[in-house]
C-alpha cells in the first residue's frame, strides 16, 4: 500500500485496503513523506484514517471491525517504509521492500 496524502479519503483505495485485510495476506505499507510530492506526515495519515474508515461491513470486508483494525494493521505491525526521492535512498527503500517480500515467503523467513 503506497501511503500519500488522501489515500484514507479515496473509497477505491479503501476497497483495496480492505480487500488487503480480508485476504489475512500480508502487506507492505511505504509512506510518502515528501508534501510537495502529495506526501503527509504519519499523524495527518493516522488522523485521515480516523476520520475515514468507517464503513460498516464493507462489501469487500464484511466482518470488518472499524478504523483501529486499519490503525493496527497498517501502521502498528511494521513500520511504514518511508519513500525517499533522491536516487541512492530509493534504491535502499526498494531493497528493504524486498527484504520484507522476501520475509514473508516461507522458504526465505527468519
Amino acid at each position: 500500500i503506497f501511503l500519500s496524502a488522501g489515500y484514507f479519503r479515496s473509497w477505491n483505495c479503501r476497497r483495496e485496503l480492505y480487500a488487503a485485510l480480508a485476504s489475512k495476506r500480508p502487506f507492505i505499507v511505504v509512506h510518502e513523506a515528501d508534501t510537495a510530492k502529495g506526501g503527509a506526515s504519519i499523524q495527518a495519515l493516522r488522523d485521515e484514517c480516523l476520520e475515514s474508515c468507517v464503513e460498516v461491513a464493507p462489501p469487500a470486508y464484511p466482518s470488518y471491525s472499524g478504523p483501529d483494525e486499519v490503525l493496527a494493521c497498517v501502521f502498528d505491525e511494521a513500520d511504514p517504509i518511508v519513500w525517499v526521492r533522491v536516487n541512492a535512498f530509493q534504491l535502499e527503500t526498494i531493497k528493504e521492500i524486498a527484504l520484507r517480500m522476501l520475509r514473508q515467503v516461507p522458504y526465505y523467513a527468519l
